[in-house]
């Protein structure tokens, strides 16, 4: 069912009043893709969520109200996503080194200028081979020659309240992917508020290479107070989006306010320098 993605001529669209690359690739899915991959979403309710993630009910905590069903969860993933045969074909896709190559020969050089402060990975994105595999390769002649680079498929479902603080993603991160499941009830409005939110933020720190440390509500508002600059990608359909990691790519979801039922539905695919 989703062969002819890799077949497809791609045209990436960026979002010049992004510091981070953001892009969209406008119709990546058919509307029998969507449909398809729409029909198999795994049904997360409050109850399942609250099981998947601990901190699901803390208030002070920036995971609450939201589920991910991630590849670290093993019989978690396995069992909604893996044994459902759509899903595991779209994983499958994403993970195909035809595809994984376009975007990075795509992208490579705001990818390099994104590792400009992170020499280590610089070099290694300049000098090696890149190698699209499942589980890295530490055998010595490998490591001289290949960056082992790993494609992970996430569902995220965040409910109506939740939110996300503003971060930049792990240093391994070189690529992040979004495929947003909007419900057909949404305003334009709210179309537009629900993507993913990017900051034309400067602040640097080693620790943006790392992961930011918004990690309170009142951190995230004076983070956004400091930050004023920003550019949110339309929640639509059809539609992939995409960012390069870099250690200014600050991004965020806004608070959810839609209504007590409303849920977040999305895929996050996330290239990985391992």
């Amino acid at each position: 069912m989703f062969n002819d993605l890799l077949q497809k001529k791609l045209k990436i669209h960026f979002y010049n009043d992004s510091n981070c690359n953001a892009f969209e690739i406008s119709n990546f899915l058919s509307p029998k893709q969507y449909q398809s991959i729409l029909d198999n979403i795994p049904s997360i309710n409050k109850l399942k969520a609250s099981i998947i993630n601990p901190v699901f009910d803390d208030k002070t905590n920036q995971h609450q109200l939201k589920a991910y069903i991630s590849i670290v969860q093993k019989e978690v993933y396995k069992e909604h996503m893996l044994k459902n045969p759509v899903l595991n074909e779209l994983i499958e896709t994403f993970k195909k080194p035809a595809f994984n190559d376009f975007l990075l020969k795509k992208l490579y050089f705001r990818i390099l200028k994104s590792r400009i402060f992170d020499l280590k990975n610089f070099f290694k994105l300049l000098i090696r081979k890149n190698n699209f595999v499942d589980e890295k390769n530490n055998t010595f002649f490998h490591k001289i020659f290949y960056n082992d680079i790993i494609t992970t498929v996430e569902h995220s479902v965040l409910f109506n309240g939740a939110e996300s603080f503003p971060h930049t993603d792990g240093m391994k991160k070189i690529l992040s992917l979004m495929l947003y499941f909007p419900d057909d009830t949404l305003t334009d409005a709210e179309i537009k508020s629900l993507g993913t939110t990017f900051y034309n933020s400067d602040e640097f720190s080693l620790t943006g290479f790392e992961n930011s440390k918004v990690d309170t509500l009142d951190k995230s508002k004076f983070f956004k107070k400091r930050n004023i600059e920003k550019k949110t990608l339309p929640f639509k359909k059809y539609n992939l989006y995409g960012f390069v990691k870099s250690h200014k790519s600050w991004h965020s979801v806004e608070p959810i306010n839609i209504n007590d039922d409303f849920i977040r539905k999305s895929f996050n695919i996330n290239l990985l320098l391992v």
